[in-house]
């Protein structure tokens, strides 16, 4: 066997090993992570993080719900204070027909001479 023909072989045998390393590695942690799917735990940094923001959009929400109560109770007093009457409705209904035949034509005239400008 020649040197270039061994330096071929080498590197191919090479080439074949890391390929089947690589694919093994990628098989176990395909393996490891289909073991341990039901294991869905939080590190504790990120938990404490999360149960912090948690708790100040709880304590925000408790003070906006307080704040629009005493706007409900605040408005109820002054409608039970202060009730106004409901004006009762009209029983005619007035139509103002100021426009005569003259106006209703030359507003016309004057439309169509816009149009015909644009």
């Amino acid at each position: 066997m020649s040197f270039e023909e061994m330096v071929v072989a080498l590197v191919g045998s090479l080439g074949a090993f890391a390929l089947v390393g690589y694919l093994a590695a990628k098989t176990f942690g395909l393996i490891k992570a289909w073991i341990n799917r039901n294991n869905s735990s939080i590190p504790e940094e990120e938990f404490n993080r999360l149960a912090k923001a948690f708790m100040e959009h709880k304590k925000n929400t408790e003070r906006r719900l307080q704040h629009l109560e005493a706007i409900a109770t605040e408005e109820e007093s002054e409608n039970k204070s202060g009730s106004k009457q409901i004006e009762a409705p009209k029983e005619e209904i007035e139509i103002d027909d100021h426009d005569t035949e003259e106006e209703k034509s030359s507003s016309g005239d004057q439309n169509l001479r816009n149009m015909l400008r644009e």
